[in-house]
């Protein structure tokens, strides 16, 4: 199998893996023009040229796939000194390692038509996409993208401790009429987003039951509810983009708002302004 049929096979998947790939090289080096794939345990597709830069690489390239964040690593083949990589032979390298297989995964408690439309788009924003439901038909792959998860049980909690939902992963309730049974066994796990779809009365009502269980306030903080943005949303496609919005200003960091706003000084600041150009003129 080559690199590039491994590392398809691997994004497809969406399993984490790096490349590293010769930017540069001067004098002695082992290779001049290579690249290389590396996997999350360690293994490697290719050569950059075997000895210690590569083993120095592949230590470069685990860092990186933790951090979720490609960089370039400088090594010299020599024993001392900056970027020394311990080795004799004298030359240099400059290696750029990428980091890929890391699309974030959306996951969608229910299979109605909101969730529906929030799996379609989010196909289109790069999310890997895993639904369940307790109804067997609602769990349609004509429905959603052709990469989603389907997940099936007998009771939403069920469907719950089927996924295997990680600290970095996006969670969205839209069920039918079990949104409580499926918050109570997601509202303590630490995730990015939590979100539920839900009026703001019966947010307020399961908020206070979820007190009255004993539920920690830091955990109440973190459920997005009522889910979304407010664009004046009626049809799923519509909430659909809402809700997306939200999900996209948390993954992106983002500060949110209209972009006419963005950055714009305080009105203060503005009049400041204002008056100091008239007296100048």
């Amino acid at each position: 199998m080559t690199i590039f049929e491994e590392a398809a096979r691997l994004e497809k998947q969406n399993r984490p893996f790096a490349l590293a790939q010769i930017v540069d090289s001067r004098g002695s080096a082992p290779r001049h023009s290579a690249r290389m794939l590396i996997h999350e345990d360690g293994s490697i597709v290719g050569t950059i040229g075997g000895g210690m830069v590569e083993r120095k690489v592949i230590d470069e390239a685990l860092q990186a796939l933790r951090a979720k964040a490609s960089r370039l690593f400088h090594a010299r083949m020599a024993r001392q000194g900056s970027d020394a990589v311990g080795s004799d032979c004298g030359g240099a390298m400059s290696i750029y390692i990428s980091v890929h297989g890391l699309r974030p995964k959306l996951w969608l408690v229910g299979a109605g038509h909101v969730n529906r439309a929030v799996a379609r788009i989010a196909a289109l924003v790069d999310f890997e996409i895993a639904v369940g439901d307790i109804y067997q038909e609602s769990l349609s792959p004509d429905a959603f993208p052709a990469s989603t998860q389907f997940i099936h049980g007998a009771s939403f909690a069920e469907v719950v401790n089927s996924m295997a939902i990680c600290r970095e992963d996006f969670v969205l309730i839209a069920t039918n009429n079990q949104d409580r049974e499926a918050l109570d066994n997601l509202i303590t796990r630490p995730v990015a987003w939590l979100g539920l779809l839900a009026s703001r009365r019966k947010v307020q009502v399961f908020l206070q039951q979820l007190r009255e269980n004993g539920a920690a306030q830091a955990d109440l903080n973190r459920l997005r509810a009522p889910v979304g943005y407010d664009i004046g949303a009626e049809t799923p496609d519509e909430i659909a983009v809402s809700i997306l919005a939200e999900v996209l200003q948390v993954k992106n960091r983002a500060a949110g708002g209209l972009m006419t706003q963005v950055n714009k000084p305080p009105q203060r600041a503005e009049r400041q302004l204002r008056e100091a150009q008239s007296s100048d003129a």
